[in-house]
This record gives structure tokens, C-alpha cells and sequence, in this order.
């Protein structure tokens, strides 16, 4: 028993870090969005029983894409070298496991997850999250300049979103319909133009690997700035294009009013850590939205 829960722990140091900014926000996503009913799938009438039930499948297919990337991520060399300074209490900088063997455990997660999203539902994108994957850690995406390594994370989230969506939603019963292609794209937009401030409380660490990031490149003030005007800009657009009433438009600007505050009065790397969980927080207030048009505020 003391060696199955050690092997536990173990999975789960992998993925804890990431819990806050996929999994929580991608599965609220995923539940929301069914609820919207017609908004964003073909259900005009969904069930919310029904929904709830879905829950563990939605957090099920995040988690297992999320475990797919993280092994893969965290057991590069320059990853290694990061978490060393950066979360040392991971899996591999801990010594619980070694690169070799999270990179065999890797050859057998891979055909696992794409099994499981046959049951599931989002087998395409579980794939081509495989791809991306591939893309941000072997081919050096991730440290191919700030540009590249937010447009993988846009694509990446785009792909964790649309499977969210499908899961919940009910696979093999209801389909996304044309506007939740839009709502995907302005996703994707998000990610790609705010998800530098995942960097902020990072920089020791990427320091330490070489890696090219915005607060790296560009400087502190710059960094913050570039976090600071997108996500007010999508905090405005956002509720603009469900046309939500006055409480739908309050529920991001207060989060983003909070964030804000957050990112420009407290600048340390302990305070950094503490504010990127209120930007996973805005994230999740975004998501909200469209249930929120649906349910007249």
C-alpha cells in the first residue's frame, strides 16, 4: 500500500502546479458552456443533471491531456534545470523518478489517453494536443521567443477548451454549433496575449535555462504592462460579444479590477505566485459568460 501511494504522489506532483490554470478553469468551461444550452451547442433544452454527471469525465480528459504534457515538459534537461530552482518539489528535481523513466511512463500515457478519449469524447483534440505538445517541448517551442511560445499555449488551450466543451456537453449525443468556433478563436486570443503572467513568478528559472520570456526580453514594467492592457481589453470585449446585462459585465471587470490591483502593487516572485492565482481566477469569470447570457444577467 505504502508504494502505491508513493507512486501516487508521485503522478500527482506532476500535475499539481497546473491544476489552477487548466484543469479548474477548462472543466468550469466545460460545464458552462452546456448549461448555455443553445448558445454554443445544438441542446436547446440541456439537463443539468445530466451535466453534473459529465463532471468527472470533463476533469478526466483534462487531466489526462494535462498528465500527457507535463511528463513530457517537466522531464526535458532544461526543465530539470528550471524546476530545480524554480519548484523543486516536483517529481523529478525531488528524485522520486528519473528522466528515463518518466520518458518510458510516456510511451505508455500516450497510448492510454488516446484510448480513453474514444471513450471520452475529444479524440481529435486530445491528438492534436499530442502535436502541440511535441511542438513546445522536443522541437524547442518553448524557448523560441515569447511570440511562439504564446501562440503554442493559444493553440494549446484552443484544444483544451473544444475537448472541455465536447466532453461536457455529452459525446456522441450533441454537437458545438457555429458561434462556439468564435468563442474558441477569442480563447485562443486570450491565452495568447495575457499568458505571460505564468512568467512573471518563473523568471529565476528561466533565467537559469536561457529561456527568452517577456519579463526576461523586455523588462518588468513592459511585462506588466503587456498583461495589464489585454486583459482589460478582453475583460471590455468579452462581455461585448455575449451582450451580457450589467451583473454578466461586472463578473470579469471585478476580476480583472482585483488582478490588476494585484499585478502592479505587489511585484515580488512570492506576490507573482499569489497573483498568477488570480488570473487563472479572471480566466474562469470569462468562461463564465455565456452561461450568464443564458441565464439573463
Amino acid at each position: 500500500f505504502s508504494k502505491l501511494f508513493y507512486h501516487a504522489y508521485t503522478i500527482w506532483l506532476f500535475t499539481v502546479s497546473d491544476i489552477k490554470s487548466v484543469i479548474v478553469p477548462e472543466t468550469i468551461l466545460g460545464v458552462t458552456t452546456a448549461l448555455s444550452g443553445s448558445l454554443l451547442t445544438d441542446n436547446d433544452t440541456p439537463d443539468p443533471w445530466q451535466i453534473f454527471r459529465r463532471i468527472p469525465n470533463t476533469v478526466a480528459w483534462n487531466w489526462l491531456s494535462l498528465f500527457l504534457f507535463d511528463l513530457c515538459n517537466q522531464s526535458q534537461t532544461e526543465s530539470v534545470l528550471e524546476d530545480s530552482l524554480n519548484k523543486p518539489w516536483r517529481a523529478i528535481p525531488s528524485k522520486r523518478i528519473t528522466p528515463n523513466q518518466t520518458r518510458t511512463l510516456l510511451l505508455l500515457v500516450i497510448p492510454s489517453v488516446y484510448l480513453a478519449t474514444l471513450s471520452l469524447g475529444g479524440t481529435w483534440e486530445a491528438v492534436t494536443l499530442m502535436l502541440g505538445t511535441w511542438m513546445y517541448n522536443d522541437l524547442g517551442g518553448a524557448d523560441n521567443g515569447p511570440f511562439v511560445r504564446n501562440l503554442l499555449n493559444g493553440f494549446g488551450y484552443i484544444c483544451y477548451s473544444s475537448g472541455s466543451m465536447k466532453v461536457a456537453a455529452g459525446y456522441g449525443q450533441r454537437e458545438l454549433n457555429e458561434t462556439s468556433t468564435w468563442w474558441l478563436a477569442m480563447i485562443g486570443g486570450i491565452i495568447f496575449t495575457t499568458l505571460q503572467m505564468q512568467d512573471m513568478p518563473d523568471i529565476h528559472g528561466d533565467a537559469k535555462r536561457g529561456r527568452l520570456t517577456i519579463p526576461l526580453v523586455y523588462g518588468d514594467r513592459a511585462a506588466r504592462w503587456s498583461i495589464a492592457i489585454p486583459v482589460a481589453a478582453w475583460s471590455i470585449i468579452c462581455p461585448l460579444f455575449w451582450c451580457v446585462g450589467l451583473a454578466g459585465f461586472m463578473l470579469p471587470l471585478v476580476a480583472a479590477t482585483i488582478f490588476l490591483t494585484r499585478l502592479f502593487l505587489f511585484r515580488s516572485v512570492a506576490d507573482d505566485s499569489l497573483t498568477w492565482w488570480f488570473w487563472c481566477s479572471w480566466l474562469s469569470s470569462v468562461y463564465i459568460l455565456p452561461l450568464a447570457k443564458r441565464c439573463g444577467f
